[in-house]
C-alpha cells in the first residue's frame, strides 16, 4: 500500500491529469472511432460483411430467377408438345425403344 501512495504523491497523478487534459479531443475522437467501427451494432466492419451477404444473396436470386425461367419454358413445352417427352427421356435417362439399338458417348 505506501507504494501505491508513493507512486500516486510522486507526481503520478498530475501527469495523468496533465496527459488528459492535452489529450482530451484525440482521445474522445479515438474512443468514437472504436465505437463507430468496432464496437457498435452498426459498425462500418459489419455493414461491409452485410453488403457482401447482400450481393451474394442477389446473385443466387438472379439464378434462381433464371433457372426458374427455364424451367417454366420446358413446362411449357412438355404441356404442349408429346415428342419433347420423348427427347428428354433419351437424352437425359438414356432410355430408348424395343427396337432400337444405344450407343452411349463419354464426353470428356
Amino acid at each position: 500500500m505506501s507504494y501505491f501512495c508513493t507512486v500516486m504523491d510522486n507526481g503520478f497523478l498530475p501527469q495523468l491529469k496533465a496527459f488528459l487534459g492535452r489529450y482530451k479531443y484525440w482521445i474522445v475522437l479515438a474512443l468514437f472511432l472504436l465505437v463507430i467501427l468496432v464496437a457498435s451494432d452498426n459498425s462500418l466492419i459489419k455493414r461491409m460483411v452485410q453488403k457482401r451477404e447482400i450481393r451474394a444473396l442477389q446473385e443466387q436470386l438472379r439464378e434462381s430467377a433464371e433457372q426458374k425461367r427455364q424451367n417454366e419454358l420446358m413446362l411449357n413445352d412438355l404441356n404442349n408438345d408429346s415428342l419433347v417427352i420423348d427427347r428428354i427421356a433419351r437424352e437425359r435417362y438414356n432410355m430408348h425403344r424395343e427396337d432400337e439399338d444405344l450407343f452411349i458417348e463419354n464426353k470428356r
